[in-house]
């Protein structure tokens, strides 16, 4: 009886180190990868009544993700919207701009988690539109 008890105490034990290990490395994958980044670094100027298209890249995601948006606060002009499909690294702006104007736009995102918990991605853009 103590050697089965003896047995299944060792055995415990080591599956607790075994945990500890793996969770040690996991929390270690999660601290050290890299922040997203949202590309290009400086949009293009547009100009009215002229079609626009620009894709944004979401770079150092290292799961897919799974929003991308502009945020209600800082919204890009009459004419232009973000579209993203959902777990693709990019999404794109386009339309056509309908009035001139200095917009200060901030893109916005998420990306997917596993064992590590998702990151977010932002970065506020300045559009010029012009005549």
């Amino acid at each position: 009886m103590l050697q089965k008890t003896l047995l299944t105490l060792c055995m415990a034990t080591s599956l607790t180190g075994c945990e500890v290990l793996m969770l040690g490395n996991v929390v270690a994958g999660c601290a050290l990868r890299p922040n997203p980044e949202l590309l290009p670094n400086a949009l293009p100027a547009a100009a009215v009544g002229v079609p626009y298209s620009i894709r944004i890249d979401v770079i150092n995601a290292s799961t897919p993700v799974s929003t991308l948006q502009v945020a209600p606060s800082k919204p890009l002009p009459d004419g232009l919207e973000l579209t993203h499909t959902e777990r693709d690294k990019h999404g794109e702006i386009r339309g056509t701009p309908t009035e001139t104007g200095r917009y200060n736009v901030l893109v916005y995102g998420s990306t997917y988690g596993t064992q590590c918990a998702g990151q977010d991605v932002e970065k506020l853009y300045t559009l010029q539109v012009t005549e």
